[in-house]
C-alpha cells in the first residue's frame, strides 16, 4: 500500500489538481464570504426559503455569534464537495481510460491494498484542500467584518474549539464527497459519467425527492453532508448528520474496493 500511496501523491500532485482542486475551492470560499459579509440582515427575513434553496441571508447576529467567522464554510461545503468529487472521480477513471490501470495492478496484485494506497493518498490532498479552504475563510472573516462595522468580540469565546470542529465538520463532508465521486468513477470506469451522474443526482434527483418528501431530503447525501458541515440544522442534529455521513462513506469505500476487486481490468 506504501508503493501505492505514494505513485497516486506523485500523480495527483501537478497543477491542474493543486490550482483546479485547492484554487478553485479557496476561490469561492474567498467569494462566498463577501457575499455573506456584505449581504447580512440586520434582522431576520420573515419568509423562510423555498424548497430546495440555500438558507437566504445570514443575519449580523449570526455572523457576530461565536462561531460566525465560519459561516462561509458551512455555505461553500456542497460547492466544495461537488469539486472534490470531481476531481476524485477523474483520478480514478483516468487510470481505466489511458491504460494504467493493468500497469498497477500487475505491479500490485493484491487489489484492496492498491485501492486502500489510492484512497489515503486522495484523503491528504483533500485534507489539505480542507484546510486551506478553512484558513481562508478564518483569515478574511476578520477584515470583511470590520468594513461592513460587524462586532465581533463573541469570536474570542472558545475561538479553537469552534476552529476544530468546523474544520472536522467540512473536512469529513466533503471527504465522504470525494469518496462517493470514486465509488461513482469505480461503477463507470469513465470520469464524466461519474461526476454527470453525482451533480445529476445533487441537482435534479434529491430536488424532486425534496418536493415529494420534503422531511427526507435531510438523510440525502446533499442534505446530510451539508447538515453535517453547518454543524447540524433544525432538521438534522449534528450527531445525526456524522452518522448518516459516516455511513455513506463507508458505504462508497465498501463498494468501490469490492467491485475493484472483482471486476476483470484487462477488458
Amino acid at each position: 500500500m506504501r508503493h501505492s500511496f505514494r505513485s497516486e501523491l506523485i500523480r495527483i500532485w501537478r497543477p491542474s489538481f493543486l490550482f483546479g482542486g485547492i484554487g478553485v475551492m479557496a476561490g469561492f470560499a474567498a467569494l462566498v464570504s463577501i457575499f455573506i459579509f456584505t449581504s447580512a440582515e440586520q434582522t431576520p427575513v420573515s419568509a423562510p426559503p423555498a424548497v430546495g434553496q440555500g438558507p437566504g441571508a445570514y443575519t449580523v447576529a449570526e455572523i457576530a455569534s461565536p462561531d460566525g467567522f465560519l459561516t462561509a464554510l458551512g455555505t461553500v461545503s456542497r460547492l466544495a464537495g461537488v469539486i472534490l468529487l470531481a476531481l476524485w472521480a477523474i483520478a480514478m477513471a483516468t487510470d481505466y481510460s489511458t491504460g494504467l490501470i493493468r500497469i498497477l495492478v500487475q505491479a500490485q496484485p493484491k487489489r484492496i491494498m492498491l485501492m486502500l494506497g489510492k484512497i489515503l493518498a486522495l484523503a491528504v490532498f483533500t485534507l489539505l484542500a480542507a484546510t486551506v479552504t478553512t484558513a481562508l475563510v478564518v483569515i478574511i472573516a476578520r477584515p470583511l467584518a470590520r468594513l461592513e462595522g460587524i462586532q465581533v468580540q463573541a469570536w474570542r469565546s472558545d475561538f479553537l474549539f469552534h476552529l476544530l470542529k468546523g474544520y472536522f465538520d467540512f473536512t469529513v463532508a466533503v471527504l465522504v464527497w470525494g469518496l462517493i465521486g470514486l465509488m461513482l468513477a469505480v461503477l463507470t470506469r469513465s470520469a464524466a459519467l461519474a461526476i454527470g451522474i453525482g451533480i445529476g443526482f445533487l441537482l435534479v434527483v434529491e430536488s424532486l425527492i425534496t418536493i415529494v418528501a420534503s422531511g427526507a431530503s435531510s438523510y440525502l447525501p446533499g442534505g446530510s453532508l451539508d447538515a453535517l458541515a453547518a454543524g447540524g440544522n433544525d432538521q438534522l442534529s449534528w450527531g445525526a448528520a456524522l452518522g448518516i455521513a459516516v455511513l455513506y462513506g463507508a458505504i462508497a469505500t465498501t463498494v468501490s474496493l469490492l467491485t475493484f476487486r472483482g471486476r476483470d481490468v484487462t477488458s
